[in-house]
């Protein structure tokens, strides 16, 4: 089994991730126009017909926004929390949605997809019922985590094991505050609601650190509050204090628009040495 995970978008701007397992395609969240996504993929990204299911974390425009087109485009199902769906009600394309393909479920249950086992984890976000997801096929193992205040135990819990991870490193703390954002801003951005800082992305990592976890994207960076090389460093400064895991982890940084990096295996029937 090949497996190719690429974002398309990782930002306040969109966010949008593919995640092939071998033929069996599907998207995580579907923040960019459907014009923009044209534009930013190239032959084999994704199959002629298009995803085989759109998996959304949250309702916030910046994952969702070319839901209506990507829907129109692809005769594919949306899996949601219910109060994903419900928030999704706000916005001014929610009419347009062929409500009949949405498939709804609780914060914290799991479902099959083709090969795939899927997981979701209720994460902490200022949005209605927003979750992270953990993908599973024979013995590989994909985790996507952004938009968080904080983790708890039971977040960590979920990815253990993991193979590849994207994860949020979304600001430097001494830059958010020391920077422009008006005062409720970057309370919001810092609270147990907001986002994931660098610190605590270092943090995680090392919590669920294990010999076969072998490649970590950085997300959501924000233009104004971080910098690529501090996130990295951050992050690398965590995984140097487990001997050997600054060499065994490839860690990079997902672009805010246009494809990232793959992760994954090029033969997954084989386990990383």
């Amino acid at each position: 089994m090949s497996i190719q995970i690429r974002t398309l978008a990782s930002g306040s701007e969109g966010n949008a991730l593919v995640a092939d397992f071998d033929g069996f395609c599907l998207m995580i969240d579907a923040g960019i126009r459907s014009k923009a996504f044209n534009e930013l993929t190239d032959p084999g990204v994704l199959p002629s017909e298009g995803p085989k299911a759109l998996l959304l974390t949250h309702e916030h425009s910046d994952h969702c926004l070319g839901l209506a087109a990507f829907m129109k485009q692809w005769d594919m199902p949306v899996y949601a929390s219910r109060g994903t769906f419900e928030g999704l009600a706000k916005h001014s394309f929610f009419s347009k949605l062929p409500k009949d393909r949405f498939h709804l479920f609780k914060a914290g249950e799991g479902f099959t997809l083709g090969p795939l086992k899927v997981q979701s984890v209720p994460t902490s976000h200022d949005a209605a019922e927003p979750v992270a997801y953990r993908l599973e096929a024979a013995d590989y193992a994909f985790g996507c985590l952004t938009d968080l205040g904080c983790f708890t135990e039971d977040t960590v819990a979920a990815f253990q094991g993991v193979n590849a991870l994207l994860l949020e490193a979304n600001h430097n703390r001494r830059i958010l505050e020391a920077g422009p954002y008006p005062y409720w801003l970057k309370q919001r951005v810092d609270s147990d609601r907001g986002h994931l800082c660098n610190e605590m992305a270092g943090e995680f990592i090392k919590r669920i650190y294990h010999p076969g976890l072998r490649e970590v994207m950085l997300g959501h960076l924000s233009r104004t509050n971080n910098f690529e090389p501090l996130a990295r460093e951050t992050v690398l400064a965590s995984l140097r204090e487990i001997p050997g895991a600054a060499e065994r982890v490839k860690l990079f940084v997902a672009p805010a628009k246009g494809l990232s990096e793959r992760m994954g295996r090029p033969d997954a029937s084989r386990p990383p040495q």
